[in-house]
Protein backbone atom coordinates (compact mmCIF):
# COMPACT_ATOMS: atom_id res chain seq x y z
CA UNK A 1 0.00 0.00 0.00
CA UNK A 2 1.53 3.40 -1.30
CA UNK A 3 2.26 5.75 1.88
CA UNK A 4 1.41 9.97 0.55
CA UNK A 5 3.50 12.53 1.75
CA UNK A 6 2.04 14.94 4.18
CA UNK A 7 -0.66 17.89 2.29
CA UNK A 8 -0.69 21.39 3.01
CA UNK A 9 -3.62 23.00 4.20
CA UNK A 10 -5.02 23.82 0.88
CA UNK A 11 -4.06 20.91 -0.74
CA UNK A 12 -5.95 18.56 2.04
CA UNK A 13 -9.24 20.89 1.46
CA UNK A 14 -9.14 20.32 -2.05
CA UNK A 15 -8.91 16.72 -1.54
CA UNK A 16 -11.68 16.69 1.16
CA UNK A 17 -13.36 18.74 -1.66
CA UNK A 18 -12.82 16.34 -4.71
CA UNK A 19 -14.03 13.15 -2.44
CA UNK A 20 -17.03 14.84 -1.93
CA UNK A 21 -17.62 15.80 -5.71
CA UNK A 22 -16.82 12.17 -6.42
CA UNK A 23 -19.83 10.53 -4.17
CA UNK A 24 -22.10 12.62 -5.69
CA UNK A 25 -21.66 12.10 -9.00
CA UNK A 26 -18.97 8.87 -10.41
CA UNK A 27 -19.07 7.17 -13.61
CA UNK A 28 -22.14 5.31 -15.36
CA UNK A 29 -21.14 2.01 -14.51
CA UNK A 30 -23.45 -0.71 -13.24
CA UNK A 31 -21.06 -3.47 -12.98
CA UNK A 32 -20.94 -5.51 -9.96
CA UNK A 33 -18.19 -4.42 -7.58
CA UNK A 34 -15.44 -7.23 -6.99
CA UNK A 35 -12.98 -5.29 -4.89
CA UNK A 36 -9.68 -3.87 -5.12
CA UNK A 37 -7.31 -5.97 -3.01
CA UNK A 38 -4.83 -3.71 -1.52
CA UNK A 39 -5.65 -0.51 -3.48
CA UNK A 40 -7.56 1.70 -1.37
CA UNK A 41 -9.87 3.76 -3.32
CA UNK A 42 -10.89 7.89 -2.25
CA UNK A 43 -14.43 7.81 -4.64
CA UNK A 44 -16.77 5.65 -5.62
CA UNK A 45 -16.34 3.49 -8.97
CA UNK A 46 -19.94 2.75 -9.60
CA UNK A 47 -23.12 4.56 -9.37
CA UNK A 48 -25.74 2.63 -7.57
CA UNK A 49 -23.06 1.24 -5.11
CA UNK A 50 -23.87 1.57 -1.34
CA UNK A 51 -20.73 3.17 0.18
CA UNK A 52 -19.18 2.21 3.55
CA UNK A 53 -16.66 5.27 4.57
CA UNK A 54 -13.14 4.19 6.19
CA UNK A 55 -11.16 7.22 8.03
CA UNK A 56 -7.73 5.87 8.79
CA UNK A 57 -4.39 6.80 9.14
CA UNK A 58 -2.76 5.98 5.77
CA UNK A 59 -0.05 7.06 5.72
CA UNK A 60 3.02 8.34 8.07
CA UNK A 61 4.48 6.72 11.31
CA UNK A 62 0.89 5.61 12.13
CA UNK A 63 -0.13 4.05 9.24
CA UNK A 64 -0.53 0.64 10.42
CA UNK A 65 -4.16 1.42 11.92
CA UNK A 66 -5.14 2.67 8.77
CA UNK A 67 -3.52 -0.02 6.86
CA UNK A 68 -5.55 -3.04 8.85
CA UNK A 69 -8.51 -1.61 8.77
CA UNK A 70 -8.61 -0.90 5.43
CA UNK A 71 -7.86 -4.68 5.12
CA UNK A 72 -10.10 -5.94 7.31
CA UNK A 73 -13.01 -3.87 5.94
CA UNK A 74 -11.98 -4.71 2.01
CA UNK A 75 -12.57 -8.14 2.54
CA UNK A 76 -15.36 -7.39 4.99
CA UNK A 77 -17.25 -5.59 2.17
CA UNK A 78 -16.31 -8.20 -0.36
CA UNK A 79 -17.95 -10.94 1.92
CA UNK A 80 -21.32 -8.30 2.46
CA UNK A 81 -21.45 -8.36 -1.52
CA UNK A 82 -21.14 -12.10 -2.43
CA UNK A 83 -25.01 -12.46 -0.06
CA UNK A 84 -26.32 -9.47 -2.43
CA UNK A 85 -29.36 -10.29 -4.68
CA UNK A 86 -28.51 -9.92 -8.51
CA UNK A 87 -31.09 -6.46 -7.98
CA UNK A 88 -29.54 -5.26 -5.17
CA UNK A 89 -26.86 -2.61 -5.19
CA UNK A 90 -23.30 -3.58 -4.10
CA UNK A 91 -21.63 -1.89 -0.80
CA UNK A 92 -18.44 -0.22 -1.85
CA UNK A 93 -15.14 1.05 0.51
CA UNK A 94 -14.11 4.44 0.17
CA UNK A 95 -10.61 4.86 1.94
CA UNK A 96 -9.82 8.11 2.94
CA UNK A 97 -6.39 8.92 4.47
CA UNK A 98 -6.29 11.35 7.33
CA UNK A 99 -2.92 11.63 7.81
CA UNK A 100 -2.85 11.23 11.09
CA UNK A 101 -4.66 14.77 11.40
CA UNK A 102 -7.31 15.38 14.08
CA UNK A 103 -9.02 18.13 11.90
CA UNK A 104 -8.36 16.23 8.82
CA UNK A 105 -10.08 13.40 10.21
CA UNK A 106 -12.73 14.88 11.66
CA UNK A 107 -13.65 16.94 7.98
CA UNK A 108 -13.42 14.00 6.45
CA UNK A 109 -15.81 12.04 8.63
CA UNK A 110 -18.30 15.20 8.03
CA UNK A 111 -17.93 14.87 3.87
CA UNK A 112 -18.64 11.34 3.59
CA UNK A 113 -21.62 12.57 5.94
CA UNK A 114 -22.84 14.60 2.96
CA UNK A 115 -23.73 11.28 0.78
CA UNK A 116 -26.68 9.97 0.90
CA UNK A 117 -25.19 7.17 -0.02
CA UNK A 118 -22.81 6.54 2.62
CA UNK A 119 -23.96 3.93 5.04
CA UNK A 120 -21.94 3.88 7.52
CA UNK A 121 -18.01 4.92 8.68
CA UNK A 122 -15.67 2.79 9.84
CA UNK A 123 -12.76 4.86 11.63
CA UNK A 124 -9.02 4.26 12.17
CA UNK A 125 -7.88 7.97 13.19
CA UNK A 126 -7.29 9.31 15.96
CA UNK A 127 -9.65 8.26 18.54
CA UNK A 128 -10.49 11.31 20.40
CA UNK A 129 -11.20 13.48 16.88
CA UNK A 130 -14.26 11.38 16.75
CA UNK A 131 -17.08 12.90 18.47
CA UNK A 132 -16.46 15.81 17.16
CA UNK A 133 -17.84 14.62 13.83
CA UNK A 134 -21.15 13.96 15.67
CA UNK A 135 -23.52 16.23 14.44
CA UNK A 136 -22.80 15.50 10.63
CA UNK A 137 -23.39 11.82 11.51
CA UNK A 138 -26.61 12.82 13.15
CA UNK A 139 -27.48 14.65 10.36
CA UNK A 140 -26.75 12.43 7.80
CA UNK A 141 -28.65 9.47 9.67
CA UNK A 142 -25.36 6.78 10.07
CA UNK A 143 -23.10 5.66 12.51
CA UNK A 144 -19.27 5.56 12.92
CA UNK A 145 -17.58 2.91 14.47
CA UNK A 146 -13.97 3.20 16.44
CA UNK A 147 -11.35 0.78 16.08
CA UNK A 148 -8.69 1.41 18.04
CA UNK A 149 -8.52 3.62 21.34
CA UNK A 150 -11.30 3.89 23.83
CA UNK A 151 -14.37 7.08 23.84
CA UNK A 152 -15.96 4.45 26.27
CA UNK A 153 -13.94 4.74 29.04
CA UNK A 154 -13.47 8.46 28.79
CA UNK A 155 -17.45 8.74 28.79
CA UNK A 156 -17.21 10.50 24.99
CA UNK A 157 -19.06 8.06 23.02
CA UNK A 158 -21.56 10.05 21.29
CA UNK A 159 -25.61 8.77 19.67
CA UNK A 160 -24.02 7.76 16.52
CA UNK A 161 -20.50 6.16 17.73
CA UNK A 162 -20.08 3.16 18.74
CA UNK A 163 -16.48 1.21 19.83
CA UNK A 164 -15.25 -2.16 18.23
CA UNK A 165 -11.70 -2.04 20.43
CA UNK A 166 -11.35 -2.82 24.18
CA UNK A 167 -12.51 0.06 26.82
CA UNK A 168 -9.11 0.58 28.85
CA UNK A 169 -11.61 -0.04 31.84
CA UNK A 170 -11.65 -3.47 31.01
CA UNK A 171 -8.49 -3.37 30.44
CA UNK A 172 -7.06 -1.87 33.28
CA UNK A 173 -9.51 -4.58 35.35
CA UNK A 174 -7.58 -7.33 34.20
CA UNK A 175 -4.66 -5.87 34.78
CA UNK A 176 -4.84 -5.03 38.39
CA UNK A 177 -6.21 -8.66 38.77
CA UNK A 178 -3.46 -9.86 37.50
CA UNK A 179 -1.20 -7.70 39.30
CA UNK A 180 -2.78 -7.93 42.60
CA UNK A 181 -4.06 -11.42 42.98
CA UNK A 182 -2.31 -13.26 40.47
CA UNK A 183 1.33 -11.91 40.66
CA UNK A 184 1.45 -10.18 44.37
CA UNK A 185 2.79 -6.84 43.42
CA UNK A 186 1.99 -3.92 45.36
CA UNK A 187 3.47 -1.27 43.10
CA UNK A 188 2.32 -0.23 39.71
CA UNK A 189 3.86 2.47 37.21
CA UNK A 190 2.32 3.89 33.98
CA UNK A 191 4.29 5.30 31.02
CA UNK A 192 1.53 6.60 28.75
CA UNK A 193 1.54 8.53 25.90
CA UNK A 194 0.45 12.52 26.16
CA UNK A 195 -3.14 12.25 24.96
CA UNK A 196 -6.38 11.91 25.13
CA UNK A 197 -6.42 8.53 25.18
CA UNK A 198 -2.97 8.04 27.35
CA UNK A 199 -4.87 10.00 29.60
CA UNK A 200 -8.29 7.80 29.57
CA UNK A 201 -5.29 4.80 29.99
CA UNK A 202 -4.13 6.67 33.14
CA UNK A 203 -7.24 7.44 34.49
CA UNK A 204 -9.07 3.72 34.81
CA UNK A 205 -5.55 2.18 35.48
CA UNK A 206 -5.34 4.49 38.72
CA UNK A 207 -9.11 3.68 39.81
CA UNK A 208 -8.55 0.03 39.47
CA UNK A 209 -5.44 0.12 41.20
CA UNK A 210 -7.17 2.05 44.28
CA UNK A 211 -9.86 -0.90 43.98
CA UNK A 212 -7.58 -3.48 44.48
CA UNK A 213 -5.55 -1.97 47.07
CA UNK A 214 -2.56 -1.12 44.51
CA UNK A 215 -0.37 1.56 44.83
CA UNK A 216 0.11 3.75 41.64
CA UNK A 217 2.88 5.74 41.39
CA UNK A 218 2.89 9.17 39.59
CA UNK A 219 2.34 8.13 36.01
CA UNK A 220 4.54 8.95 33.70
CA UNK A 221 3.54 10.51 29.70
CA UNK A 222 5.84 10.99 26.93
CA UNK A 223 5.51 12.97 23.81
CA UNK A 224 4.77 10.53 20.97
CA UNK A 225 6.48 12.42 18.79
CA UNK A 226 9.20 12.76 20.73
CA UNK A 227 9.41 10.05 23.59
CA UNK A 228 11.81 10.80 26.22
CA UNK A 229 12.34 7.11 27.09
CA UNK A 230 15.27 7.40 29.47
CA UNK A 231 13.52 10.01 31.25
CA UNK A 232 10.29 8.03 31.65
CA UNK A 233 12.26 5.12 32.77
CA UNK A 234 14.02 6.71 35.74
CA UNK A 235 11.59 8.38 36.84
CA UNK A 236 9.69 5.14 37.37
CA UNK A 237 12.94 3.69 38.44
CA UNK A 238 13.13 6.37 41.47
CA UNK A 239 10.29 4.77 42.73
CA UNK A 240 10.94 1.20 42.19
CA UNK A 241 7.76 0.13 41.25
CA UNK A 242 7.41 -3.86 40.80
CA UNK A 243 5.16 -3.41 37.51
CA UNK A 244 5.63 -1.19 34.53
CA UNK A 245 2.18 -0.87 32.32
CA UNK A 246 3.12 0.76 29.02
CA UNK A 247 0.52 2.37 26.51
CA UNK A 248 1.12 3.62 23.24
CA UNK A 249 1.45 2.75 19.74
CA UNK A 250 3.25 -0.61 18.87
CA UNK A 251 6.65 0.93 18.10
CA UNK A 252 7.25 3.08 20.97
CA UNK A 253 5.83 -0.03 23.37
CA UNK A 254 8.79 -2.13 21.91
CA UNK A 255 11.51 1.19 21.66
CA UNK A 256 10.31 1.25 25.64
CA UNK A 257 10.21 -2.82 26.75
CA UNK A 258 13.73 -2.91 24.75
CA UNK A 259 14.88 0.21 26.70
CA UNK A 260 14.70 -1.43 30.03
CA UNK A 261 17.15 -4.54 29.49
CA UNK A 262 19.48 -2.06 28.02
CA UNK A 263 19.31 0.14 30.71
CA UNK A 264 19.73 -3.44 33.03
CA UNK A 265 16.47 -3.22 34.30
CA UNK A 266 15.30 -6.27 32.20
CA UNK A 267 12.81 -8.51 33.51
CA UNK A 268 13.73 -11.82 34.45
CA UNK A 269 11.13 -13.42 36.53
CA UNK A 270 8.14 -12.38 39.18
CA UNK A 271 10.27 -12.80 42.48
CA UNK A 272 13.14 -10.97 40.82
CA UNK A 273 10.58 -7.84 40.12
CA UNK A 274 9.28 -7.81 43.85
CA UNK A 275 10.67 -5.34 45.90
CA UNK A 276 7.97 -4.00 48.10
CA UNK A 277 6.91 -7.43 48.53
CA UNK A 278 10.51 -8.95 48.64
CA UNK A 279 11.32 -10.31 52.16
CA UNK A 280 12.04 -7.66 54.07
CA UNK A 281 16.39 -8.16 54.18
CA UNK A 282 15.77 -8.12 50.49
CA UNK A 283 13.89 -5.55 50.01
CA UNK A 284 15.57 -3.06 52.10
CA UNK A 285 18.56 -4.46 50.03
CA UNK A 286 16.87 -3.30 46.77
CA UNK A 287 15.46 -0.04 47.48
CA UNK A 288 18.73 1.41 48.78
CA UNK A 289 20.42 0.40 45.91
CA UNK A 290 19.17 0.28 41.74
CA UNK A 291 18.86 -2.37 41.95
CA UNK A 292 15.50 -2.51 39.12
CA UNK A 293 13.60 -5.53 37.34
CA UNK A 294 10.07 -4.54 37.28
CA UNK A 295 7.69 -7.27 35.44
CA UNK A 296 6.64 -5.65 31.97
CA UNK A 297 2.63 -5.09 31.39
CA UNK A 298 0.87 -3.80 28.29
CA UNK A 299 -2.17 -2.27 27.07
CA UNK A 300 -3.86 -4.15 23.41
CA UNK A 301 -1.50 -2.59 21.49
CA UNK A 302 1.30 -4.09 22.59
CA UNK A 303 0.00 -7.44 20.60
CA UNK A 304 1.48 -6.27 17.50
CA UNK A 305 3.41 -9.06 14.86
CA UNK A 306 5.65 -5.95 14.20
CA UNK A 307 6.75 -5.75 17.69
CA UNK A 308 6.71 -9.73 19.10
CA UNK A 309 10.54 -10.14 18.28
CA UNK A 310 11.72 -6.95 20.17
CA UNK A 311 9.43 -7.31 23.79
CA UNK A 312 10.66 -9.75 26.39
CA UNK A 313 9.67 -13.60 26.99
CA UNK A 314 7.12 -13.24 30.30
CA UNK A 315 5.58 -9.60 28.94
CA UNK A 316 1.31 -9.53 29.49
CA UNK A 317 -0.78 -6.89 27.80
CA UNK A 318 -4.64 -7.52 27.14
CA UNK A 319 -7.30 -7.92 24.73
CA UNK A 320 -10.40 -10.28 24.10
CA UNK A 321 -9.69 -13.69 22.44
CA UNK A 322 -10.65 -12.68 19.10
CA UNK A 323 -7.45 -11.32 19.05
CA UNK A 324 -5.97 -14.76 18.20
CA UNK A 325 -8.78 -15.46 15.29
CA UNK A 326 -5.83 -16.47 12.79
CA UNK A 327 -5.09 -19.26 15.54
CA UNK A 328 -7.55 -19.81 17.59
CA UNK A 329 -10.58 -22.41 16.41
CA UNK A 330 -13.81 -21.13 17.07
CA UNK A 331 -15.82 -21.22 14.13
CA UNK A 332 -16.24 -17.34 13.55
CA UNK A 333 -12.71 -17.03 14.25
CA UNK A 334 -12.40 -19.83 11.40
CA UNK A 335 -14.75 -17.90 8.48
CA UNK A 336 -12.91 -14.77 9.02
CA UNK A 337 -9.55 -15.70 9.04
CA UNK A 338 -10.71 -17.80 5.78
CA UNK A 339 -12.39 -14.93 3.99
CA UNK A 340 -9.25 -12.86 5.03
CA UNK A 341 -7.09 -15.61 3.32
CA UNK A 342 -8.73 -16.04 0.50
CA UNK A 343 -8.95 -12.25 -0.22
CA UNK A 344 -5.66 -11.44 0.31
CA UNK A 345 -3.06 -14.64 0.17
CA UNK A 346 -2.41 -13.98 4.09
CA UNK A 347 -2.85 -14.63 7.60
CA UNK A 348 -4.74 -11.81 9.65
CA UNK A 349 -2.02 -10.53 12.03
CA UNK A 350 -3.07 -7.26 13.10
CA UNK A 351 -6.29 -6.20 13.99
CA UNK A 352 -8.29 -6.41 10.76
CA UNK A 353 -10.70 -8.16 12.39
CA UNK A 354 -12.22 -4.78 14.24
CA UNK A 355 -13.10 -3.10 10.77
CA UNK A 356 -14.15 -6.37 9.52
CA UNK A 357 -16.96 -7.06 12.34
CA UNK A 358 -17.44 -3.30 11.89
CA UNK A 359 -18.31 -3.74 7.87
CA UNK A 360 -20.80 -6.17 8.80
CA UNK A 361 -22.26 -4.82 11.31
CA UNK A 362 -23.30 -1.61 9.23
CA UNK A 363 -24.59 -4.17 6.56
CA UNK A 364 -26.67 -5.59 9.12
CA UNK A 365 -28.35 -2.48 9.75
CA UNK A 366 -28.24 -0.96 5.75
CA UNK A 367 -30.43 -4.43 5.53
CA UNK A 368 -32.56 -4.02 8.30
CA UNK A 369 -33.62 -0.29 8.17
CA UNK A 370 -36.27 0.84 6.29
CA UNK A 371 -36.49 3.63 4.37
CA UNK A 372 -35.21 6.84 6.17
CA UNK A 373 -34.49 5.38 9.41
CA UNK A 374 -31.30 6.53 11.23
CA UNK A 375 -29.10 3.67 10.98
CA UNK A 376 -27.12 4.22 14.19
CA UNK A 377 -30.90 3.67 16.30
CA UNK A 378 -31.00 0.38 13.85
CA UNK A 379 -27.82 -0.32 15.09
CA UNK A 380 -29.10 -0.11 18.76
CA UNK A 381 -31.24 -3.19 17.90
CA UNK A 382 -28.13 -5.32 17.14
CA UNK A 383 -28.11 -8.64 19.66
CA UNK A 384 -25.86 -11.42 20.17
CA UNK A 385 -24.82 -11.75 16.52
CA UNK A 386 -21.47 -13.27 15.56
CA UNK A 387 -20.00 -11.85 12.28
CA UNK A 388 -16.16 -12.84 12.21
CA UNK A 389 -15.43 -12.47 15.91
CA UNK A 390 -17.19 -12.65 19.85
CA UNK A 391 -20.75 -11.81 19.64
CA UNK A 392 -22.33 -8.46 19.21
CA UNK A 393 -24.94 -6.70 21.54
CA UNK A 394 -25.87 -3.35 21.34
CA UNK A 395 -28.33 -0.82 23.10
CA UNK A 396 -29.31 3.22 23.21
CA UNK A 397 -27.27 2.71 26.09
CA UNK A 398 -24.30 0.76 25.41
CA UNK A 399 -22.26 1.44 22.46
CA UNK A 400 -19.20 -1.18 22.78
CA UNK A 401 -19.23 -4.10 20.79
CA UNK A 402 -16.37 -5.44 23.63
CA UNK A 403 -18.33 -7.32 26.25
CA UNK A 404 -16.01 -7.14 30.26
CA UNK A 405 -16.13 -10.87 30.21
CA UNK A 406 -13.96 -11.53 27.05
CA UNK A 407 -11.34 -9.19 27.96
CA UNK A 408 -7.83 -11.53 29.26
CA UNK A 409 -4.60 -11.43 29.23
CA UNK A 410 -2.04 -12.84 26.53
CA UNK A 411 2.22 -12.75 26.92
CA UNK A 412 5.03 -13.69 24.72
CA UNK A 413 6.29 -17.40 26.12
CA UNK A 414 9.65 -18.46 26.04
CA UNK A 415 10.55 -21.55 23.36
CA UNK A 416 8.28 -24.17 23.82
CA UNK A 417 6.12 -23.30 26.61
CA UNK A 418 2.73 -22.85 24.82
CA UNK A 419 0.90 -25.51 23.73
CA UNK A 420 0.43 -24.53 20.69
CA UNK A 421 3.10 -21.86 18.64
CA UNK A 422 1.21 -18.45 17.32
CA UNK A 423 1.80 -16.79 14.36
CA UNK A 424 1.49 -13.83 16.05
CA UNK A 425 3.96 -14.44 18.37
CA UNK A 426 1.79 -14.38 21.46
CA UNK A 427 -0.42 -16.80 22.86
CA UNK A 428 -3.21 -16.86 25.86
CA UNK A 429 -2.39 -17.11 29.05
CA UNK A 430 -5.50 -19.17 30.03
CA UNK A 431 -5.67 -17.86 33.82
CA UNK A 432 -5.82 -14.73 32.23
CA UNK A 433 -8.83 -14.98 31.00
CA UNK A 434 -10.73 -15.93 34.38
CA UNK A 435 -12.14 -14.30 37.39
CA UNK A 436 -10.99 -16.17 40.36
CA UNK A 437 -7.99 -17.62 38.23
CA UNK A 438 -9.36 -21.09 38.25
CA UNK A 439 -12.56 -21.46 35.71
CA UNK A 440 -12.59 -19.77 32.68
CA UNK A 441 -14.60 -16.42 31.69
CA UNK A 442 -14.45 -17.22 27.96
CA UNK A 443 -17.80 -17.39 26.65
CA UNK A 444 -19.41 -20.86 27.39
CA UNK A 445 -20.47 -21.84 23.66
CA UNK A 446 -16.83 -21.36 23.06
CA UNK A 447 -15.65 -24.07 25.42
CA UNK A 448 -15.86 -27.12 23.30
CA UNK A 449 -13.41 -25.35 21.11
CA UNK A 450 -10.79 -24.18 23.52
CA UNK A 451 -11.19 -26.94 26.04
CA UNK A 452 -10.09 -30.35 26.83
CA UNK A 453 -13.33 -32.18 28.22
CA UNK A 454 -15.88 -29.68 28.14
CA UNK A 455 -18.44 -29.21 30.62
CA UNK A 456 -22.32 -28.88 29.28
CA UNK A 457 -22.90 -24.72 28.75
CA UNK A 458 -25.12 -25.29 31.75
CA UNK A 459 -22.52 -26.29 34.17
CA UNK A 460 -19.72 -24.45 36.05
CA UNK A 461 -17.14 -23.21 33.41
CA UNK A 462 -13.68 -25.32 32.43
CA UNK A 463 -10.92 -25.38 34.52
CA UNK A 464 -8.48 -23.33 33.06
CA UNK A 465 -5.99 -25.69 32.78
CA UNK A 466 -7.58 -27.53 30.22
CA UNK A 467 -7.63 -24.70 27.70
CA UNK A 468 -5.86 -26.81 24.58
CA UNK A 469 -4.19 -23.29 23.69
CA UNK A 470 -1.36 -20.95 25.19
CA UNK A 471 -0.10 -20.80 28.74
CA UNK A 472 -1.75 -22.94 30.82
CA UNK A 473 0.34 -22.40 34.37
CA UNK A 474 -0.84 -22.15 37.96
CA UNK A 475 -0.34 -18.84 39.74
CA UNK A 476 2.26 -20.27 41.22
CA UNK A 477 4.57 -20.56 38.29
CA UNK A 478 7.49 -17.55 39.33
CA UNK A 479 8.14 -16.63 35.32
CA UNK A 480 4.81 -15.08 34.50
Amino acid sequence: MAHSARAGVGRRLACVFLCVVLLSACDNTNERIEGARGDPQPSPTARDSLVIGLVGTLSGPLSWRGEDAFEGADVGVAVLNRSRAEDEPDFELVSLDDEGDSDRAVELVEQLSESPRTKGIIYAGPPGALPAAEDALAGAGIPALLCYGDLYGARKLTPHVFQTSPSYLWQSRVLARYIDRDRGYETVGIIAEDSADGRTAITTLRAESERAGLRLRRPVVYDPAEPDIGGALDALRDGRVETVVLHGAPDIVAEIAAALPAAGYGYTSSDDARIATAPRKLRRKRQSSNYWRPHVLAFDLAISEATDEDLPAGMVATDTYARGAGDLPVPSFERFTSAFTAWWDESPTGWELRAYDSVQMIGWAADEAGEGDDLAEVLEELDGKRFGGLPVTFGPDDHTAVGETTVGLWTIPTRGEARVESELGWVPLARGFSFDGKRTSILPEDWKHLFTNPPPRSAPAPRVATMKYGITTPRGDPFR
